[in-house]
């Protein structure tokens, strides 16, 4: 070709981002730059460049590489930073003051490049650009805000990767083209080995293709790896594909175990994502532990899902597009201690966005279950069945807050909104607002502020920063770490700081009420609940969590007064957990077809929660299907620590069939597991199988003391078990004046009881209504 005599402009220095960071000269590359000799340089060209034509604010970089530093010294650094960089490479290397970008004359980089083909349609030039994870190895010393923006990018960057060869190996299938299709999943399986998917797309290409024997060598691959990595097989769908590609071989196929009699429907290439692509990895058996307690608190939720299609939904169904999940905000402190200040900020952030009119938004139980696992965002909004994600950092230096928040798109992993915060902790309140505000316009949802739509839709009882710092440690102590002395303490400092402040009275009486279980003074714990509780109202009679404190304070002592202040929390916050405490009430005062709709709502707000999921099996087990209760209840016995009461509830569902073998083996299980009703359980159920003697032996040990299963109420229900009606109700009755009476008494398991004319009058005492 003819020269025309004008050269391609070459600029000087080439930053690569993709596996090691180095700085190149563009004439021979050549590195001028690597992590060893420049880091901080090539930290600050690394943040610029992904930043792109938008570039980066001052502020921005001043919280990324000096957090704990003052405002002016951090200023006076960055400023050095800069002088330093441009006199190495040019005086017009940066283009703009504030916002700061590289000017695309002086130094390109394959980040920004990557970016662009992706945006211009061209993903061949964009994979060709991923050369390795964005800044694989590269780190600052004592620069934690920096390593998570890293971390953050990191995945992203993958995530769009990864979506782009999988778009490539899709649209080369429809076009036949297998054989290029084969690479392309190749690729997808070198990024990430554990995924089930492309393990799936990578046989199904070599299959098509006519390589048969490739595709179920990959298999027997794959296989060897799930099991070294997660301890578990290949799964159906892979075991089902092998069992398919045999039947077309005419090669010896290898030997893979539990796949020759398989007969499954045919896999499809857009299976869900199965596995992480996070760019570290956690050691196997971690992994293992991580996937197993989420895939059991999966499982359940999604049991109670399949549960829902006999009845149907209790409500209109609510679109994917109005669900979020507000992910527990990181302590990035130096101090441990802040995290309360973090889960109680992700818990108000829950509460502010729970005030939408239109928006379904999980609740905080479900949510703190997922803290600390290492999942990409995909997964955990396939957990909670949601479409969007909020996810952040909060860091409190002296009496500054900063905080870092991105709205998640889940479906397609692209960060839809995200700002960065660095205000002084007293406007604390601002920031929570306007972080609302902005969700709300993203999703195009109203934030409900009363009647007045300018107000704002952040609503505290307090004006006293000091005495909110100390209500979200009441929250952290008492709610997320079941701490109810510790939560009732930090609640009572919020109060002596400002007498006022409603909220925190309606979390002290909710911590009475939690320490009232099992008490013999059980009547003034609930009467001090009760004292919190109407203080609250009467300073803030808008507020559903001191509703919801009221009613279980009254719950045994008055049902109608209870149901209204459960039924008004509803009204004014949805995701309450009044509706457990509904589920509750009903099943107390037998009203079974309620507590299951309530129970219901209760589950599909916190589908991790284990008292709603407790709650959803007792009604069931109520209404007749013990089959869907056992499907529930059989995932949280799985879990570490497993949770007690499924042996306690599976126990009875059994024994309300008669099938005692089972019903003894439950309670057996639920015994070890320490659920505190299972020794007078495991009585009634060893009685009623006609073993009389370890019946007794369990009641001499209830009765003189050497176990203790709640109380007189225990000692009854043996009795219940040997038939010895007198005695069953002797003690029945000085359980009610110990306050031991547990509501398991309503269950189907007691009906003998049920039908005896004493249970009415002991129906009387406790102030449930007759028959």
């Amino acid at each position: 070709m003819r020269s025309t005599g004008e050269a391609t402009p070459v600029t000087p220095f080439r930053l690569e981002t993709f596996g090691t960071l180095v700085l190149r000269g563009q004439e021979d590359g050549t590195p001028v730059a690597d992590h060893g000799q420049q880091g901080w340089r090539l930290a600050l060209l690394a943040v610029l460049a992904a930043s792109g034509k938008q570039g980066c604010s001052r502020d921005r970089l001043l919280l990324l590489f000096w957090p704990d530093t003052s405002q002016q010294r951090a200023r006076h650094s960055l400023e050095q930073l800069l002088y330093k960089t441009r006199k190495s490479m040019g005086e017009s290397l940066f283009a703009g003051v504030n916002p700061l970008r590289l000017n695309p004359a002086v130094i390109t980089s394959d980040v920004e490049e990557f970016q662009h083909a992706l945006d211009t349609g061209d993903l061949e030039t964009a994979v060709d650009h991923y050369r390795g994870p964005f800044l694989d190895g590269f780190y600052l010393s004592d620069s934690p805000e920096f390593e998570e923006w890293v971390t953050g990018e990191r995945t992203r960057l993958e995530e769009e990767y990864v979506k782009a060869l999988e778009r490539l190996a899709q649209s080369t299938e429809d076009l036949g083209n297998h054989e290029a299709a084969v690479g392309w999943w190749r690729k997808l399986s070198a990024n990430d080995s554990l995924s089930s998917r492309f393990a799936i797309g990578l046989m199904r290409s070599l299959a098509n293709a006519g390589d048969h024997a490739a595709a179920l060598r990959h298999a027997e691959q794959y296989d060897r790896l799930v099991r070294e990595e997660l301890g578990t097989s290949m799964g159906p769908e892979i075991a089902s594909l092998v069992s398919e590609i045999r039947a077309h071989a005419s090669v010896q196929p290898p030997s893979i175990p539990g796949t020759a009699t398989l007969a499954l429907p045919r896999p499809v290439v857009s299976l869900p994502r199965q596995e992480t692509t996070t760019a570290l990895r956690s050691p196997p058996r971690l992994r293992r532990a991580i996937l197993i307690g989420v895939g059991a608190l999966s499982l359940a939720a999604a049991l109670f899902a399949a549960s829902r299609l006999r009845d149907g939904p209790a409500n209109p169904p609510i679109t994917p597009e109005l669900s979020i999940a507000v992910l527990p905000l990181t302590n990035l402190s130096a101090d441990p201690a802040d995290a309360a200040l973090a889960d109680g900020m992700t818990e108000e952030l829950i509460g502010v966005l729970g005030r939408t009119g239109n928006l379904r938004v999980i609740a905080s139980t479900s949510v703190f279950a997922l803290k600390d696992r290492r999942m990409d965002v995909r997964q955990i909004a396939d957990s909670l069945h949601v479409s969007h994600v909020v996810e952040g950092g909060l860091q409190k230096v002296g009496s500054r807050l900063r905080m870092q928040i991105r709205l998640v798109d889940a479906r397609d992993g692209t960060t839809r909104w995200s700002e960065t915060y660095d205000r002084e902790f007293e406007d604390v309140f601002t920031v929570q607002e306007e972080i609302a505000r902005a969700v709300a316009q993203e999703l195009d949802v109203r934030l409900l502020a009363g009647n007045d739509p300018a107000a704002s839709p952040v609503r505290h009882s307090t004006q006293n920063i000091a005495a909110y710092e100390w209500y979200l440690r009441g929250i952290d102590a008492g709610f997320r770490q079941h701490r109810h002395e510790e939560g009732a303490e930090h609640f009572r400092r919020a109060i002596s700081i400002d007498s006022t402040y409603a909220a925190a009275y309606a979390g002290l009486a909710r911590m009475y009420v939690l320490m009232s279980t099992n008490r013999d003074d059980r009547r003034e714990w609930v009467a001090d609940a009760e004292q919190a509780a109407r203080r609250a109202l009467a300073l803030d009679d808008s507020l559903a969590e001191a509703h919801e404190a009221l009613g279980w304070a009254q719950l045994y002592e008055d049902f109608p007064s209870a149901e209204a202040d459960f039924k008004r929390a509803i009204a004014l916050d949805p995701r309450s957990h009044a509706h457990e405490g509904l589920a509750h009430l009903y099943m107390l005062t037998g009203r079974p077809v309620e507590q299951l709709r309530e129970a219901r709502l209760a589950l599909e707000t916190d589908p991790f929660s284990h008292t709603a999921i407790r709650e959803m099996a007792r009604a069931l087990l109520v209404n007749g299907r013990c089959d869907e209760a056992l499907n529930l209840l059989r995932p949280l016995k799985v879990l570490s620590p497993p949770v007690g009461f499924a042996g306690i509830i599976g126990g009875q569902c059994y024994a309300t069939n008669g099938m005692w073998p089972e019903a003894i083996a439950e309670f057996r299980w639920a015994e070890e597991h320490s659920a505190g009703s299972a020794p007078a359980f495991l009585g009634y159920a060893l009685a009623r199988a006609g073993r009389r003697d370890e019946a007794m032996d369990i009641l001499s040990d209830l009765l003189a003391g050497r176990d203790y299963s709640h109380g007189a109420f225990g000692i009854a229900v043996v009795y219940t078990g040997l038939r010895d009606y007198d005695q069953a109700f002797a003690w029945l009755d000085r359980a009610v004046d110990e306050n031991s009476v547990n509501r398991d008494l309503m269950l189907p398991v007691f009906e003998d009881l049920h039908r005896d004319p004493r249970f009415e009058r002991l129906k009387a005492r406790l102030g449930l209504p007759s028959r």
